[in-house]
């Protein structure tokens, strides 16, 4: 038997839980609420905050070896996945997805986080003519959203094997 089993901070990894979940029929539960999935094959999927995958180590004591391991982060980077496993010390079957981010959904110590972060990016951009910076400062001001079944096809292809 299968689970999925998610952390998730302003929604984007329970989005995608519960979206793989129907697809595979595969029970879906935060980590805080899944006493029901051990003793199953558990597929952990959870958001990054500085190249952490949170609640990983939490989830590896409660259910031992993971079947996979996805990490739901702002943007998709397949650059960043060999550090994200590396700094996570991930062996098992990894994935990377998109996801969202809306300053508004965020609060306390991220919140103040990430508007230092956007502070810094406004600072580079009146150094740089760069077009991609810009953009990504207009992206962190207005909030994005690039959660989509789609982008679990590889994941989907691996659980039915």
């Amino acid at each position: 038997m299968v689970s999925i089993v998610y952390v998730t901070n302003t929604g984007s990894s329970k989005k995608y839980a519960e979206m793989l979940s129907e697809k595979t029929g595969y029970s879906c539960y935060a980590l805080s609420d899944s006493d029901a999935a051990v003793g199953s094959d558990v597929v952990f999927i959870s958001w990054v905050m500085a190249g952490t995958i949170q609640g990983l180590s939490e989830a590896r004591v409660k259910f031992g070896t993971l079947k996979a391991v996805v990490a739901v982060g702002m943007m998709k980077s397949e650059s960043q996945d060999a550090s994200l496993k590396e700094k996570n010390n991930v062996s098992e079957t990894f994935f990377s997805l998109a996801g969202s981010f809306d300053i508004k959904k965020l609060s306390g110590m991220y919140k103040m986080m990430m508007g230092m972060m956007m502070k810094m990016l406004k600072a580079k951009l009146k150094e740089s003519d760069e077009p991609k910076a810009k953009e990504m400062v207009d992206k962190f001001e207005e909030g994005f959203d690039f959660v989509s079944e789609e982008n679990l096809g590889e994941l989907v292809e691996f659980l039915s094997k």
